[in-house]
């Protein structure tokens, strides 16, 4: 009779353990970048030997068709891909599913840069018909961010977004020549650490305790930044001259980490 007794069935196992994502980790990225720039240059006709007869003002001190040429040339919007890479460290702490940090990553990045010639007539009265040559390049050289994340764990996945602080240098340079009598030549630079901002989103996984790869994506915003000069010409003229140039990018990229 106790044979045929019920047996009280097992308890079932207990469920898997959710992971944890608090901790310290460091590792490596590589992506596209994909970045533009927007050039504006303005050409004033204030200056005292501005005079009608002078190189970019004519009569009543308009600018004339050597004015609007070098103004066309250093004026307008390029793009530029390159590739990013560089490495990473971030520290996490959860608080049930929600996971939140900070990192910091410092990469390589071209932004955009573009070295162009013009070869122009410009009208410099009383001589017709000199040429015109202008080179410009805008440059960024390594990228900068410290940011903040907060995102959302399915045990071992992660899904996120990520916003903060951008660093990067950025330079632009002007060169003007022209082959008038008096010879005009004129340069304008400018370089600074620019301080913009980044924000964009990912996704990670977690292959083991201690290693994850992840995919994300940022947008940064750096400004502008003005470059002024004057050209001159002989003993007897020059006129100021000044560019604006900002700078965006979109970066995609992937990478990997190991937790300490």
């Amino acid at each position: 009779m106790a044979a045929d007794l019920p047996v009280k069935a097992p308890p079932p196992p207990p469920p898997p353990a959710i992971y944890n994502w608090s901790g310290f980790y460091a590792g490596l990225t590589g992506g596209a970048t994909w970045s533009r720039s927007h050039e504006t240059s303005n050409l004033p006709c204030t200056e005292p030997n501005s005079v009608p007869g002078g190189y970019f003002c004519g009569v009543g001190f308009p600018l004339d068709q050597a004015g609007a040429a070098v103004l066309a040339a250093t004026t307008g919007s390029f793009s530029k891909t390159s590739f990013t890479g560089g490495g990473e460290a971030g520290y996490n702490w959860q608080n049930g599913a929600v996971v939140y940090g900070v990192e910091a990553d410092l990469q390589s990045f071209q932004g955009a840069s573009k070295s162009t010639s013009f070869l122009g007539t410009g009208t410099f009265l009383p001589v017709t018909g000199a040429p015109i040559s202008l080179n410009s390049s805008t440059n960024a050289d390594w990228l900068f961010t410290a940011r903040g994340r907060v995102g959302y764990a399915f045990d071992r996945f992660l899904v996120y977004g990520t916003g903060g602080l951008a660093l990067t240098r950025l330079s632009t340079n002007f060169n003007y020549r022209d082959l008038s009598p008096n010879l005009g030549i004129g340069n304008w630079t400018q370089g600074e650490t620019k301080v913009g901002w980044v924000a964009g989103a990912g996704a990670e996984w977690m292959l083991s305790k201690a290693w994850s790869v992840k995919v994300e994506y940022l947008y940064v915003n750096f400004g502008s930044i003005t470059a002024s000069g004057k050209i001159v010409a002989g003993v007897a003229y020059s006129n100021a001259i000044s560019t604006s140039a900002d700078l965006t990018a979109q970066i995609a990229r992937a990478g990997v980490n190991y937790r300490f």
